[in-house]
């Protein structure tokens, strides 16, 4: 080192430059350290929002498992509900038109006689005398052709009034029998338009649980690719850290040598000055005793120090 840097005021000058390149690397030191802790504390703190965003993901896909067995139960409600109906208009349909037929059936007796009115008691009991009398009755053919063609006409209108009063009877119970089913059809109605309000209303939940689930993925996407590039900064700083720190060993080990040979040099130095100063001093002690002089203890001691004495 001494060859390399020469004299004192070379060494001075070399240590100036690496105190100063000393200062240098110190503060590059403190700032990648502190931007490498501050880097370190984003990823911290992303980390920690990671976590969290993560934790109402979960949460958000739970509701969704919810809501859409919430919406398949509506959705099969409603189906069941579909096909009762459907299957309950299929019988007011097969109803109205068995009541439509019987009703026309009616019109048709209607139109016969007056088959309403008929007292079917009455042609019962005159059927029945009627029906004794031609078989006790001695007859000529005339008028036994007389009593079967009353007979017939009875029994024609005792069917007719009997038939006509199967149907009343059947159009009136078809027609309990529909309204009874068109009130069960509007309660259906009306429970399906209820579940079907409310599976609209399940769906737009649903619909906004998923565009919040989508956000939360995004934004979930965007901090980890933040914290990765963060994460990746840190590093690098680290890295240059390491780097810086150890370069200032290398400057401060360097510093120390230099220090220590312009330490050396100095002492030296002045080793040499007093010695040349003793010299002189010896030389001139020498003079005194050639010219035999009297000399003190230590003016004797440095001329034989420098090996003056004959």
């Amino acid at each position: 080192m001494a060859g390399e840097l020469g004299d004192v005021d070379t060494l001075r000058t070399r240590l100036a430059e690496l105190r100063g390149l000393e200062e240098q690397l110190q503060k590059e030191v403190a700032e990648l350290r502190e931007r490498r802790d501050s880097l370190n504390q984003k990823v911290k703190e992303l980390s920690a929002r990671i976590r969290l965003l993560r934790e109402e993901l979960s949460e958000y896909k739970e509701k969704l498992s919810n809501i859409r067995e919430k919406r398949n139960s509506l959705l099969e409600k409603i189906r069941e509900l579909r096909e009762k109906r459907r299957s309950l208009r299929e019988e007011l349909t097969r109803l109205r038109s068995e009541r439509k037929d019987k009703v026309a059936e009616l019109k048709q007796l209607r139109a016969l006689g007056n088959v309403r009115r008929v007292n079917v008691e009455r042609i019962e009991e005159e059927l029945r005398r009627l029906e004794w009398e031609y078989q006790t009755k001695p007859m000529t053919p005339e008028i036994e052709r007389y009593y079967v063609e009353r007979m017939n006409q009875l029994e024609s209108i005792l069917a007719n009034a009997q038939r006509y009063a199967e149907l009343r009877a059947s159009v009136e119970e078809l027609s309990e029998r529909i309204a009874t089913l068109k009130e069960e059809y509007q309660q259906l109605s009306s429970e399906l338009q209820s579940l079907s309000e409310e599976y609209a209303k399940v769906k737009e939940e649903l619909t906004a649980l998923r565009e919040k689930r989508d956000s939360l993925r995004e934004e979930l996407s965007k901090l980890i690719e933040e914290k990765n590039r963060l994460r990746e900064e840190a590093n690098k700083a680290h890295a240059a850290l390491i780097e810086k720190r150890a370069k200032l060993r290398e400057i401060r080990d360097e510093i120390r040598k230099v220090s220590l040979l312009l330490k050396a040099t100095l002492l030296s130095k002045k080793v040499e000055e007093r010695r040349k100063r003793l010299r002189e001093e010896a030389m001139k002690v020498y003079e005194k005793y050639k010219r035999g002089e009297a000399l003190t203890l230590e003016e004797f001691k440095l001329l034989v120090e420098f090996n003056l004495l004959e």
